[in-house]
């Protein structure tokens, strides 16, 4: 593949240009999500991404830009559509009828996605619209594969090499020869008939974000070679083996060019939440991210889903922030709500084109020793217009007795599912962990191969499957109990949020440093704000009545590890 069309967002769209939104404030997330937890279930069983009350000026200024440059659209315009309350979202749908659109509803994340037929009889009829949060273009992202996919026959390694970088085969043993935490693998698709995954029992539901059926037959050949990485059988007589052995995972094809529409990545997270996916692997980067594709990932989170992404390959090329993974990784090395993952050579080193920055979270095998040569080898599909088979490319393929065709291939794209994979085993060593505290789990385990502490190139380290699973029975996943007491003074009420110490089980570390918060909700308890939060001591607070629905008063206690206990207070209408 040409390097400049691998990493590159191909629109010039203005995108959401703070990389760390989607992590900021996590404790506050932790709080809401297990306040959200006490709620009834919709009758699909998501929890619906909470939306925010106002948007920023930033946001407000970019999303009035945004709506300009659509306004000047000649033909059709192809856009999403976030409202602000999700009760919006009906009536914002019908006023896109009108305008000739066929608007599809993604309702736990608050966004609509349509093309219209005029983006200026758009932009006149939604300016102004208070239901209205923001409107952006549809754009696209692409692979974050290596400049050339590129592969090396000459190698003087194990062909699994990365399988025992990693400790693969500890941490199955760990687990039991894998994991009940399934992994939803958003890409190029899968050959289901390739000899590793057919039969396997390893293959869960299949999804095609264009027809929304199940084919998702794979030309490109990234999406399966992706996914043999994670899920290709061990001890079957053909090619090498993956690193999370029995797990199952649930191929999306989302692309089928090798570009991803960001409707389509909202419909393959959403796919991925709705079936219970438990990890989603995203192998693919752009230059920037909508605010509809942070709604998609925060609705993961929410959701108990852990979004691992390959960093970007555009170390060599102005080293230009990458995103989803800048959106999930948090800053130097502290918990984001996913991973961002850079790649390694089998010294350790780091791959110069791997793209390196303050959202790292840590790295794993995504190259050979120099060059292009000595990458990792996984499973190609049996058709023969993959990346791999073009002219320009310098892919060579790995000889197998069966005539099944492998490959090895370079790129931060193949370093996320051998992280994604390492995670369903961890998660399932201890099935109690938040998925945050499953990357955090990794991060603190991460093997360090440079320098000591984190740094912007491997993170805090390349993943260690041993290391991880070995620390997932020691974390403290106890969280402590919530105190404190609310009561009425007119139209206000009185809140006390009272000490609580920390607890865990007996030969587990215990987390500590709890701090104290307030969430409010005007609408009966359907839905939370943060009123107060990261106080490190007990606090009072009065707070205003509002609204005509009751409003309900909770109190949180949260510790080190986001462990998060929530304790109503009452219940009082204005």
């Amino acid at each position: 593949m040409r390097r400049a069309l691998l990493a590159t967002l191909l629109c010039a769209a203005p995108l959401v240009s703070a990389p760390a939104y989607a992590s900021d404030g996590l404790l506050e997330r932790q709080a809401l999500r297990e306040a959200l937890r006490l709620q009834p279930r919709a009758a699909s069983g998501i929890v619906p991404l909470p939306l925010p009350d106002v948007s920023s000026p930033r946001a407000t200024a970019a999303a009035t830009g945004e709506l300009t440059q659509i306004a000047r659209t000649s033909g059709p315009a192809r856009v999403l559509v976030g409202v602000r309350r999700h009760r919006d979202l009906a009536g914002v749908a019908q006023a896109l009828e009108r305008l000739g659109a066929e608007p599809e509803g993604f309702q736990p994340m608050g966004v609509l996605a349509a093309t219209a037929p005029s983006g200026a009889s758009l932009a006149r009829a939604l300016a102004g619209d208070p239901r209205v949060a923001y409107v952006e273009r549809d754009d696209e992202l692409r692979i974050a594969a290596d400049p050339l996919d590129v592969v090396d026959p000459a190698t003087l390694l194990p062909f699994t090499w990365f399988y025992n970088d990693v400790r693969a085969a500890d941490a199955l043993a760990a687990a039991g020869g894998g994991s009940q935490r399934s992994i939803a693998i958003l890409d190029t698709g899968l050959d289901l008939t390739h000899p590793e995954f057919a039969g396997s029992g390893r293959i869960g539901r299949s999804f095609d974000t264009r027809t929304k059926g199940t084919v998702v037959t794979d030309t490109v050949g990234h999406g399966t070679f992706v996914t043999g990485l994670i899920a290709a059988v061990d001890g079957n007589g053909v090619g090498g083996k993956g690193v999370a052995g029995n797990t199952k995972v649930l191929p999306i094809r989302a692309s089928l060019d090798g570009g991803f529409t960001e409707r389509d990545l909202l419909r393959g997270i959403d796919f991925a939440v709705r079936r219970g996916a438990d990890v989603l692997n995203l192998s693919l980067a752009g230059d920037g991210i909508s605010e509809s594709v942070v709604r998609a990932l925060a609705t993961a989170f929410f959701n108990d889903v852990l979004p691992v992404a390959a960093s970007g390959n555009t170390g060599t090329v102005g080293n230009v922030v990458q995103y989803p993974a800048a959106v999930l990784g948090g800053r130097r090395g502290a918990p984001g709500i996913g991973l961002s993952v850079g790649a390694t050579r089998p010294n350790g080193t780091v791959a110069e084109f791997s793209t390196h920055n303050q959202f790292v979270s840590l790295a794993g095998p995504g190259a050979g020793p120099t060059g292009c040569q000595f990458g990792v080898l996984s499973t190609l599909p049996a058709s023969r217009a993959t990346e791999w088979d073009r002219p320009e490319s310098c892919s060579l393929f790995v000889p197998d007795p069966s005539g099944t065709r492998f490959a090895y291939g370079e790129g931060t794209s193949f370093a996320a599912p051998i992280v994604s994979g390492i995670a369903s085993l961890t998660w399932q060593v201890e099935r109690r962990l938040a998925s945050e505290q499953v990357a955090e789990v990794l991060i603190r385990s991460a093997r360090q191969t440079l320098a000591p502490g984190w740094n912007g190139f491997s993170g805090r380290g390349v993943v260690d499957g041993l290391a991880a699973t070995a620390l997932a029975r020691t974390y403290d996943v106890t969280s402590p109990r919530a105190n404190g007491e609310a009561r009425r003074s007119g139209g206000s009420v009185k809140v006390r949020v009272t000490s609580t110490t920390d607890r865990t089980e007996t030969g587990r570390e215990l987390a500590g440093s709890v701090t104290y918060g307030l969430l409010v909700s005007r609408d009966g308890g359907k839905s939370f704000k943060v009123a107060t939060s990261r106080r490190r001591r007990p606090f009072r607070r009065t707070v205003a009545l509002k609204g005509s629905r009751a409003n309900v008063f909770a109190a949180t206690a949260c510790d080190g590890n986001g462990n998060c206990g929530v304790k109503r207070l009452g219940r009082f209408k204005r």
